[in-house]
C-alpha cells in the first residue's frame, strides 16, 4: 500500500492484516513459533507485543489477552493492528511488568533473547541476559496459582541454568533449528515451595 510516498508494508496471517510498523520489531520466525505453538487460556498478557500480531491473533480466537511493550511506538502500532482488524486490544507502555496490574494465567514473551550488548532492544537480551532475568523475577508476581509462561529464547545462552536459578520447572515446547542456532519456545511454570 502507497501513502503520499510512504510505502506500508501489510503482513496477512490466518486472516489477520497487520502493519508493519517503522521502529517496531516485525513479525519473524520467532513471532510465529510463539503464535502457532503456544496456548492461551484464562487472563493472559503479552509482554513486548511489538506489532501485536500475537496478541490480535489470541484476542481473535477469543482469549482474555492484553499487551504492553516498552517502546512507544510498538503499543501505538499494536492497537492500529488491532483496530485494522476490527479489535480492541488493551495495549499499553511497560518496562516488563513495571505498570501491570494484577494476575495472570497465561504470559507469553518473545524475549529480547540474543546474548550481545549495545543493540536494539527488541532482539538484544545483553550479554547477561538481564532482560530476561529481570523477566523471570517480576513474572511469577503476576501468575496465578496454575499460571503458566510461554517464553521464546535461543540456544545460544545456559536456559537451564537462567530457569533453575529464578525457580522455575520447564519444558521446550517446539524449537526451529537454523546454521548458527535454534529457537526454542519454552513454558515454564515457578517451582513452588
Amino acid at each position: 500500500i502507497y501513502l503520499q510516498n510512504h510505502v506500508i508494508m501489510i503482513l496477512e496471517f490466518d486472516g489477520l492484516k497487520i502493519e508493519k510498523c517503522d521502529g517496531v520489531y516485525p513479525p519473524s520466525d520467532d513471532t510465529f513459533l510463539l503464535i502457532e505453538n503456544a496456548t492461551c487460556s484464562g487472563r493472559s498478557i503479552e509482554i513486548g507485543c511489538g506489532t501485536g500480531i500475537v496478541s490480535i491473533y489470541f484476542l481473535k480466537k477469543g482469549c482474555d489477552i492484553q499487551a504492553v511493550d516498552i517502546n512507544e511506538l510498538a503499543v501505538e502500532c499494536a492497537r492500529k493492528n488491532a483496530r485494522r482488524n476490527g479489535l480492541n486490544l488493551n495495549a499499553y507502555r511497560s518496562d516488563l511488568f513495571s505498570s501491570v496490574i494484577g494476575y495472570f494465567d497465561t504470559v507469553l514473551f518473545n524475549a529480547p533473547y540474543l546474548p550481545v550488548e549495545e543493540e536494539d532492544i527488541s532482539w538484544s537480551g545483553g550479554e547477561d541476559m538481564g532482560i530476561v532475568k529481570r523477566f523471570l523475577t517480576q513474572a511469577r508476581y503476576h501468575l496465578t496459582d496454575k499460571g503458566q509462561i510461554y517464553l521464546v529464547l535461543t540456544d545460544l545462552t545456559d536456559n537451564d541454568r537462567i530457569f533453575s536459578e529464578h525457580g522455575y520447572a520447564y519444558m521446550i515446547v517446539k524449537e526451529m533449528k537454523f546454521d548458527f542456532e535454534s529457537i526454542l519456545l519454552y513454558r515454564l511454570t515457578p517451582v513452588r515451595i
